[in-house]
């Protein structure tokens, strides 16, 4: 668990942990020179399970990740932040499925943003599906690893892809092992205006691209392998999520209404959107939901 400045979070990320059904861990949290008093409220907290680790200079994030991972001694490494809260068969569901399939070196889960935005995150299971999902978007999240990948192949966090280090960090393990997700949400991920993704999007998109097109890339010299019906698949998806973001932009952008339903169901783009949306549309417009 890697903190900075975390202090009103951290009690009840760490609560979160120390409920897993899953008993057998240890929780590593390294400090990056809080100024808060994260690490006195962590230092509070009277169970032998915990392990602190104060970094002497703040090093950043990614660069406070490999620390962590330096200091780690198990079989499996689970990574969480220091504001998020994991259910409590977080670390039972993720363990079980790195012991019965040997060929599976990630396991990450689903979660539940809440906070300053609430919605569902669901992402793919099976590894080629995971993996034409993320020519797009990081498709990994609260995940349990091997630690012996890390290892064997000299993985690390790389601070050149910060804030999208993470997104880096998974494209690097598809290279050397299969990715997988448990389809339920094992996560509650909190939303507020100064984590990281929030107080520096501009710059976490132009990180995130360069991850893209490095997944291109290693996609079209074999270095990860997908298969062309997982690609088409997820290309299919994503033209109809754009085509809903047109939508909404265009006739719903100022909140959802009858009118402009009606004005929606009349135009041409309604035809190709398709039941699913054309409902979707409808509901939020009887309840005059907010864009």
């Amino acid at each position: 668990m890697p903190t900075y400045n975390v202090a009103p979070y951290v009690r009840e990320a760490i609560d979160s942990v120390l409920r897993q059904t899953y008993r057998d861990f240890e929780l590593l949290v390294i400090d990056d020179c809080s100024t808060d008093e994260t690490v006195e409220v962590v230092r509070s907290i009277d169970d032998d399970r915990i392990r602190i680790v104060q970094n002497e200079k703040n090093v950043g994030l990614a660069e406070n990740l490999n620390r962590g991972l330096s200091h780690i001694t198990t079989e499996y490494v689970a990574r969480m932040d220091g504001d998020d809260i994991a259910e409590p068969f977080w670390l039972e569901r993720e363990v079980a499925i790195l012991d019965s399939h040997p060929e599976i070196g990630v396991c990450g889960g689903g979660g539940i943003r809440f906070g300053a935005m609430e919605s569902e995150i669901r992402f793919p299971e099976e590894h080629d599906d995971i993996a034409a999902n993320m020519l797009y978007e990081c498709t990994i999240i609260v995940p349990t690893f091997r630690m012996s990948l890390v290892r064997d192949h000299d993985l690390r966090y790389r601070a050149e892809a910060f804030p999208a280090e993470d997104y880096r960090f998974w494209v690097d393990m598809a290279m050397y092992t299969r990715l997988h997700n448990i389809a339920e949400p094992l996560f509650r991920y909190r939303m507020h205006a100064t984590q990281i993704c929030t107080a520096r999007r501009e710059e976490q998109q132009c990180k995130v691209t360069e991850v893209r097109q490095l997944m291109q890339q290693c996609i079209a010299d074999g270095s990860i392998c997908v298969s062309h019906k997982a690609i088409q698949k997820r290309q299919k998806l994503r033209q109809r999520q754009e085509r809903y973001y047109t939508i909404v932009d265009h006739y719903f952008k100022d909140g959802y209404s009858l009118p402009r339903y009606l004005r929606y169901l009349t135009s041409g783009l309604a035809l190709r959107t398709g039941r699913k949306y054309e409902t979707k549309f409808l509901l939020k417009s009887l309840l005059r939901r907010k864009a």
